[in-house]
Formats: structure tokens, C-alpha cells, sequence
């Protein structure tokens, strides 16, 4: 018989094993962003800057004192994070590099590079270095007609870094820099091809770890690149590999509000059971947190979708808005933008979700964290909060 958890301990268990329960979790400095990614699993790398980009954004809610220079540096010089892709483009633990082998195996039978400009792209960068796609513009007096054409050099680029004969050695200017494999990835790194069985493993117990307690389709979410990994489905395979790790006793059911979840018994031994002192954050949208939408919902009461790809016609709370979480609820989202130039960060519109935390309340509770999160992205004054009470509340 299962375990029945409550909805409350299961978005507390969620929220401590994304160090989002309370302040510091990981620890601070460098050291404590590669602890934050080495627990997530991945941190998502998204283009948006109308704030901070997600990478820099989800770890600064994780990391106190996080500069974009650490990631940087752990990427670049310790080479202790790698960037591939998880669900979407992500900086990932180098300790798992192996397993992610098989996932560039798929990728090169999906989108093979032409042979012919992918040779030239590699041979290009082992004589001159580590290169930018923009390295492979065409001379000015030539037609834009061969394989130095700027868009099939890119499109050779990304096949390749997919396929992963190329890596990410850095970003200059957020642009990727594309080095060899060789010259990246550090020697001692475990490049040991994982079996069927031990994918499985090590997908399964990185989302229970990072997630608290998941269900099957929140392990499996949105692999869409591991579609074609094995001669059978990826559901079927993990369905395999979690009834082993029950029998194993690694692996144990519970149930939330009905729902199958899977988790560990130690993890259960952390379940905290007192918030302390609550704190206010403002997450990205593609936080780890809120990223799988169906989980959002069930755990939180939260209907939430990024509007940023919805036509502005359509959309309901803004262009870029922000989940604002408090303690162990999320208790409202912001749409907002950065004016860096001018030092002002801009609240466009603000909404309650219930009326626990009604529009005034929520005001003077995120007024003063407001304030910091705004002196983060380099602006001195907020402007728009307190208009966003005139505006009609929505239904």
C-alpha cells in the first residue's frame, strides 16, 4: 500500500530539493552554482533577456550572490558544466556527459551534417581555433553561393555540436564559441557508452532527485530528442527501470491526491516539516520550477503559460510574465521589463491568484524585494507598480 502525501508536503518536498525552501540552500559563490546544476540535473538556456535570461535568472534565485561570471567560469575554465540539450538547450553537470551520448548519437541520425561543409567547419577550427558561426561569413565580393555561405556553415555548426563532434568551449556576447571535442571535454571524463538500463537508472533517479517526487510522465517530460534511443518506447523502458529500482527498494510509490509519484526514502527522511521565514522570488518562466506546466497545476493551482510565443491579441497577463512565489505557494505573476538604458525596471501588469493575497496585499508584500531584484538587473527605480491597481482585475 502507498504512502499517501499530502499536496502541501509534496510542494514542500518539491521546493527543498530545488533549493527554493530557503535562502542559501546550495550555499554561495562559485561552488554553489555548480552544487545547484549537479542537483537540478540541468539549468535552461533561453535567448529572452526583457530581465535576466533563465540560466542567470533561475540561479540567482538559487544562489545569492550568483554572477553571470561564475557560470562562466565553471563552463570555460574548470569545464565542470558542458551545454547540451535536455528538454531544450541547457548547462549540464559534466560528471554526466556519458549519458547523454546516446542522445548525440540520435541527433546525428536525425540531422546529419553535409559532409562536405561539415569537413571544411572542423578543419577550419582544428587550424584556427575555437570559432563563431559568425566566423564563417562570406567574403564581401563573392556570391553568397558555397559551402563559406554563413547559413549552411551554422546549419553545419549545430549539427555537428548536436551530434557532439563540436562542444561549446564558451559565450562571447551571449554567442556560442565551437571548439573540438578533444580540446573540451577534460580528460578524465567517464565517455563509457551507457546501456539501455543504465540510462534508464540515471534518468529516473536525476528528475526523483531533483524533483522531490515525480511521476512517470514528469521523468519522461518532454523527451522528445529520446524518442528514437531504443528499439522500444522510452515510456515502456522507464516503466522497466522503475519496477527494478522498487524491487531494489531504491525507489518507493506514494500517493498525492490520487496520483502515483515515485520518490526515495531518504529523501521522504527531508521532508521539511516548517517553512521559516518565507521569501519572496521571482521566477523565470522556464525556472525548473514551473517549466512542466501539468505539474504546476497539480501541485500548485497554478495555470501557467508563458505568453511570449502567444499573438499579443490572445494574451491574458503579458508579453514575459514572472510566477511570484511565496513560501510554499505561488501567489502571483508580473509581467515586467528591464530598461537597462535608462535604470528603470518597468512593472507592465501585476495579478493576484487568489484572494488570500489580494492585488494591495501583494503590492507591499513584493514592494522591497521588488526593489533588490530590480538593483540586480542594473535599474534604480521601479516604475508601475502601484498603477497596476487601476487596471480591471481579470477573472
Amino acid at each position: 500500500m502507498r504512502v499517501e502525501i499530502s499536496r502541501r508536503d509534496a510542494r514542500r518536498l518539491f521546493l527543498y530539493s530545488q533549493g527554493l525552501l530557503r535562502d542559501s540552500h546550495f550555499g554561495r559563490g562559485k561552488g554553489a552554482v555548480q552544487r545547484t546544476i549537479d542537483q537540478l540535473g540541468y539549468v535552461q538556456i533561453d535567448t529572452i533577456s526583457v530581465v535576466e535570461r533563465a540560466h542567470h535568472h533561475t540561479l540567482l534565485n538559487r544562489v545569492g550572490n550568483y554572477r553571470p561570471s561564475m557560470l562562466d567560469a565553471l563552463q570555460s575554465r574548470e569545464r565542470s558544466v558542458f551545454e547540451y540539450w535536455f528538454h531544450a538547450a541547457a548547462y549540464l553537470p559534466m560528471s554526466d556527459y556519458r549519458f547523454y551520448q546516446p542522445i548525440m548519437q540520435s541527433m546525428a541520425d536525425r540531422y546529419p551534417a553535409d559532409k562536405k561543409i561539415a569537413q571544411e567547419v572542423m578543419r577550419r577550427i582544428a587550424d584556427e581555433g575555437a570559432m563563431q558561426s559568425r566566423d564563417f561569413d562570406s567574403p564581401k565580393n563573392r556570391k553568397n553561393s558555397g559551402w563559406w555561405d554563413w547559413k549552411p556553415a551554422k546549419r553545419a555548426l549545430e549539427n555537428l555540436f548536436l551530434s557532439g563532434e563540436l562542444m561549446i568551449t564558451r559565450r562571447e556576447g551571449f554567442q556560442k564559441v565551437y571548439d573540438l571535442r578533444e580540446r573540451v571535454l577534460p580528460a578524465e571524463t567517464n565517455t563509457r557508452y551507457p546501456t539501455e538500463e543504465e540510462w534508464g537508472r540515471f534518468m529516473i533517479l536525476l528528475m526523483v532527485r531533483a524533483l522531490g517526487l515525480a511521476t512517470l510522465q514528469d521523468i519522461a517530460y518532454l523527451r522528445q530528442s529520446t524518442r528514437k534511443l531504443f528499439a522500444h518506447s522510452i515510456l515502456s523502458s522507464l516503466k522497466t527501470r522503475l519496477e527494478e529500482l522498487q524491487e531494489a527498494g531504491e525507489i518507493i510509490a506514494v500517493s498525492v491526491a490520487g496520483e502515483c509519484y515515485y520518490t526515495t526514502p531518504g529523501l521522504l527522511e527531508q521532508l521539511p516539516t516548517r517553512l521559516g521565514r518565507k521569501k519572496v522570488r521571482f521566477l523565470s518562466p522556464f525556472d525548473n520550477l514551473v517549466i512542466n506546466r501539468k505539474r504546476s497545476l497539480a501541485l500548485f493551482d497554478f495555470d501557467y503559460q508563458i505568453e511570449c510565443y502567444v499573438p499579443a491579441a490572445k494574451r491574458k497577463y503579458g508579453y514575459f510574465c514572472l510566477p511570484i512565489l511565496y513560501g510554499d505557494q505561488l501567489i502571483g505573476r508580473m509581467d515586467s521589463k528591464a530598461e537597462r538604458k535608462t535604470g528603470v525596471f518597468k512593472v507592465i501588469s501585476l495579478h493576484a491568484e487568489d484572494d488570500q493575497h489580494s492585488h494591495q496585499k501583494l503590492i507591499a508584500l513584493i514592494d522591497n524585494p521588488l526593489q533588490e531584484f530590480a538593483a540586480y538587473h542594473g535599474c534604480e527605480t521601479v516604475s508601475g507598480l502601484q498603477e497596476t491597481l487601476k487596471r480591471p482585475r481579470l477573472s
